[in-house]
């Protein structure tokens, strides 16, 4: 017997009727539907930028929870991790690409529209595996912002894509290596691909790349935002000197405070990684 008091939320009716109903037979009619859902409404940040820029916030992990509020205990978001890595919880990927507009040829809606509420930025592959361990993509400073490991999704179409393995996933994760794959970079960047498992059974997508649905990015905001990221950069890596400006701000006011307190021993990785990076990026 159904309880009275127990109601339906419309905000995830989708989800559940795919998932839990027609996901469930893997049939080729939901093969072909979750085909169309993922390539028709995806929408992924064009390989110009992840020429120039492959990995976006090269100094950002993922971790929740700094949003945690308790009694005792503010707001950590932006904050340095043990390792100084910066804290986020999703919110400076999803303000990426606020101020793109969408260029969509099969996707009327979309077309010369922005980003408005009811869209995920999700990583693609949720875990990766890195000298034989198997860690969460968002959680190491590589794949975070790693531009192929990015996709934005419709809220309920994202939650398809959450389990490890699944047939949305892949999906996702054959698409991106259709997209970026052939994308000369770096040979100290290119290997990050060996990280990233490749569908053993990659479905037929067949997808015509030209009616892929892109962000636009304008070369004037690429160039500004690399410029942008190498002062940021050196900013960090300057952390132990003395002449370091105590007004200097990188995405949160709580950043470089909380990474001076992080023993030099400690950001060592950072410090390393950072150094690296600025050379393989030119505005």
């Amino acid at each position: 017997m159904v309880s009275k008091n127990k109601t339906v939320d419309g905000q995830n009716i989708l989800y559940h009727y795919i998932q839990k109903s027609v996901m469930k037979k893997e049939d080729e009619f939901s093969k072909e539907l979750l085909k169309h859902l993922l390539v028709d409404l995806a929408i992924w940040i064009p390989g110009n930028l992840y020429r120039k820029l492959p990995i976006i916030l090269p100094y950002v992990v993922r971790d929740n929870s700094c949003r945690i509020k308790t009694t005792n205990r503010e707001d950590e978001w932006g904050s340095a991790n043990s390792k100084g890595f910066l804290r986020d919880d999703n919110t400076l990927l999803k303000g990426i690409v606020r101020s793109f507009s969408i260029k969509s040829s099969k996707i009327s809606i979309y077309e010369g529209r922005k980003l408005g509420t009811g869209f995920v930025a999700s990583h693609i592959w949720g875990k990766v595996t890195i000298d034989n361990n198997l860690l969460i993509s968002s959680r190491h400073h590589m794949f975070n912002s790693f531009v192929p490991n990015l996709v934005w999704l419709p809220v309920q179409v994202s939650k398809l894509t959450d389990r490890e393995g699944s047939l949305a996933q892949r999906f996702l994760q054959a698409i991106s290596y259709k997209i970026y794959r052939e994308i000369s970079l770096p040979k100290e960047l290119s290997s990050i691909w060996d990280a990233l498992a490749k569908p053993e059974d990659p479905p037929n997508i067949n997808v015509d790349l030209r009616q892929v649905n892109y962000f636009d990015v304008p070369n004037e905001w690429l160039t500004k935002r690399i410029s942008g990221l190498l002062s940021e950069i050196d900013v960090i890596l300057s952390i132990d000197g003395t002449d370091i400006d105590k007004k200097a701000k990188v995405k949160s006011s709580r950043y470089l405070p909380s990474l001076e307190r992080i023993p030099p021993r400690q950001r060592r990785e950072l410090n390393q990684w950072l150094s690296m990076y600025k050379t393989w990026i030119h505005p």
